[in-house]
């Protein structure tokens, strides 16, 4: 007796759902499934599901691989027979399960009795003129009332025209973990993403239907512009299995020609190549014979060769369902398949985001088209696309250079009505009051300052954002602001607590965010109890978590460079407390052999030292992440002189442990041999 496909667990809950909600009174149901996730498996569960209890299923494609493909599962796993509706193959209605393709089900009779239908790609199909016909034949036009099920398949359920939805065909939406959460469970290989910036001119580019024309991309996405793309394909990874998505059939048949030339085995499948010459360019890409098949479309979907090591994007879309279709490609696993490089030639991860990443998914139309652009940088080392706040690369370990903080005076954000006067004075005193911060000046510099010349105390609301503005980090901006406020206040947990949140509410008003306006250290902001291990640790979590958080969430990004350093910080200064704890076990020892002339040497060699670890903790801390003045006169007039005197001091600790330690010598003798040697050393 045939057991069915074994699903798995997120497969089962995801299955769970949908039948929750058919028994709650839901007629149709959208559910997500990313590439990988078994959209196939899930369906052909279903179907059997239906055909056990009774029901005819009409199962809707738009792919001809997919006809076989789903015919084949049913017959193997679940001993159910099936029948096809496309082009001029015999039609038997009589069977439980048809399957039909799209464009031919269009031009056709529908099956009758039909009690379950299941639409691929439904987030396509839902747009073809069949959609509507099924919906009216089968529900008999009202929705809530049909006696026929509903179900929609989609990886990528987002259209590019802010006026389109779903929810005229869909009631409900039922979501399998996204890429990355596949990722992380291991039922998808790891994705490493690359970008190359200002290859084609945007200027070109024409919208149409939410799109970019397919006359303008062509402008754009030259045999130059191909030249580009073996170029960097060959620095990169000139040996990996690739597939590559192009913007035009000229485009695919040039740069497979242009990776001939250059001695790499190419292929171009286009809507023209016929199905006997598609096969043998798959087969011959999946033994390896063939290195890399380029494509306009036809590689979107249906395609599901799991030894995919690289997905080159050679055109620009402003569709995030086509950059996620196009992505999953190479997401599949297989054997000896660590990653798969995502190479994006037309700055489509900066304008969309990384497909990998959990994005909304609604049924109802988006109100604008406007979207929050992801804020990424590349990676000058290995060209990674990364989050702009990341410090450090994920993919190469290349630590980003601090870069100095914006000194911008902000804009008045209250609406009050200021003479010419008052207005001078206001923008005079949010400039102070920036000037504090940035040089780490006392908390009432500003108010002073504006007192000794106006000779009147400034108005506390002509403080609300001076410092930070309306800025797109809140929780970011006010742990920052906080540590500032902790080097300036005496007791801020105690004492000084109310001054704190006074300053607080000065410059954010009533903005408290989810942390109010209490100080997190660093490992809290890295939501672990207590701190790592070591610097080892801390950069490993670090990267992990850049991996794992939005790209579009610069707060976060923010924060977590803010705890990085913080982090980095801590552990430079637990070295030092080390020496330092290393320095007085000496000191002690020292003074049972050494007169008083000593102590005031070793004091001067201990105030040395504390300078070189206030330096070396200011010089691995970013002046954008931490507040610190690195412009101190202090810690720059020693600056030249610190690494000599570490060394000569660091040979007279040394020297001293060595003598104290010597338990044949008496204090007396180890004192006369050893006094003015080291004193002399010492200089």
């Amino acid at each position: 007796m045939l057991q069915g496909q074994k699903l798995r667990d997120y497969q089962k809950r995801a299955l769970a759902e949908v039948y929750a909600f058919y028994r709650s009174g839901i007629k149709s149901v959208l559910l997500y499934a990313p590439t990988g996730a078994g959209k196939t498996v899930v369906a052909a569960k279903v179907i059997a599901d239906a055909v056990t209890k009774g029901r005819r299923v009409l199962f809707v494609v738009h792919r001809v691989k997919l006809i076989g493909q789903t015919l084949q599962t049913l017959q193997k796993h679940y001993g159910i027979e099936g029948a096809m509706i496309w082009a001029d193959n015999p039609c038997d209605y009589s069977k439980p399960v048809q399957v039909a393709m799209a464009q031919t089900l269009q031009f056709r009779d529908l099956p009758g009795d039909i009690g379950l239908v299941i639409v691929d790609e439904a987030h396509t199909l839902a747009y073809y003129q069949i959609m509507t016909k099924l919906l009216r034949s089968y529900s008999g036009g009202v929705l809530p009332l049909s006696s026929c099920y509903f179900l929609g398949l989609s990886g990528s359920p987002w259209r590019s025209k802010a006026s389109e939805g779903f929810c005229q065909y869909f009631q409900a939406v039922v979501r399998a973990p996204y890429p990355q959460e596949l990722i992380y469970t291991g039922n998808l290989c790891n994705a490493r993403f690359f970008g190359y910036n200002g290859l084609i001119d945007f200027s070109q580019l024409e919208s149409r239907d939410g799109e970019y024309s397919s006359e303008s991309m062509q402008q754009v996405c030259t045999p130059e512009f191909n030249t580009e793309v073996v170029t960097r394909y060959s620095e990169l990874c000139p040996k990996r299995k690739t597939i590559a998505f192009c913007a035009s059939v000229s485009q695919a048949l040039d740069l497979a020609e242009q990776f001939n030339a250059v001695g790499i085995k190419a292929e171009a499948v286009v809507g023209d190549t016929t199905l006997e010459e598609r096969d043998r360019v798959f087969s011959e890409f999946a033994t390896g014979a063939v290195q890399i098949i380029t494509s306009m479309g036809v590689l979107c979907e249906g395609f599901d060769e799991p030894s995919v090591e690289c997905v080159l994007l050679a055109r620009p879309t402003r569709s995030r369902a086509l950059l996620v279709q196009m992505s999953g490609r190479g997401l599949r696993l297989h054997r000896g398949k660590d990653n798969c490089y995502l190479v994006d030639f037309c700055e489509n991860f900066k304008r969309l985001g990384f497909p990998t990443e959990k994005y909304k998914i609604g049924l109802c139309p988006r109100k604008t088209d406007t979207e929050v652009e992801p804020n990424l940088k590349e990676c000058p080392n290995c060209h990674a696309m990364i989050p702009m706040f990341a410090m450090i690369c994920p993919e190469c370990g290349y630590q980003f250079e601090r870069t100095l903080p914006d000194t911008t005076v902000q804009p008045m954000p209250f609406g009050e009505l200021l003479s010419p006067e008052q207005e001078k004075q206001c923008r005079d005193y949010r400039r102070w009051l920036k000037h504090a911060f940035k040089r780490n000046y006392g908390v009432w510099w500003a108010e002073d300052k504006f007192k000794e010349i106006y000779k009147v105390a400034p108005p506390s609301e002509w403080a609300l954002g001076a410092i930070f503005g309306s800025d797109r980090t809140p929780r970011y901006n006010r742990q920052v602001y906080l540590r500032y406020l902790r080097t300036q206040l005496s007791d801020p947990d105690g004492s000084s607590k109310e001054i704190q949140f006074y300053c607080m509410k000065r410059e954010f008003g009533e903005r408290q965010g989810q942390d109010g306006f209490c100080y997190l250290y660093w490992w809290q902001i890295f939501a672990v109890s207590r701190p790592f291990i070591n610097n080892s640790e801390l950069e490993e979590f670090y990267r992990y978590r850049l991996q794992q958080a939005s790209s579009r969430n610069d707060d976060e990004m923010a924060l977590l460079s803010l705890a990085y350093f913080e982090g980095c910080a801590f552990f430079e200064r637990r070295s030092l407390i080390k020496k330092d704890e290393m320095l007085r076990n000496v000191w002690e020892k020292f003074l049972a052999v050494s007169t008083a002339p000593s102590r005031a040497m070793f004091s001067q060699f201990v105030s040395h030292i504390d300078i070189f670890g206030e330096e070396l903790r200011l010089t691995t801390t970013a002046p954008t992440i931490m507040h610190q003045n690195l412009i101190s006169p202090k810690i720059q007039a020693h600056k030249p002189k610190l690494q000599n005197l570490i060394a000569q001091y660091g040979y007279w600790v040394d020297a001293v442990t060595c003598y104290c330690t010597a338990q044949s010598k008496s204090p007396n003798d180890i004192h006369k041999r050893t006094n003015q040697q080291l004193f002399d050393k010492m200089g």
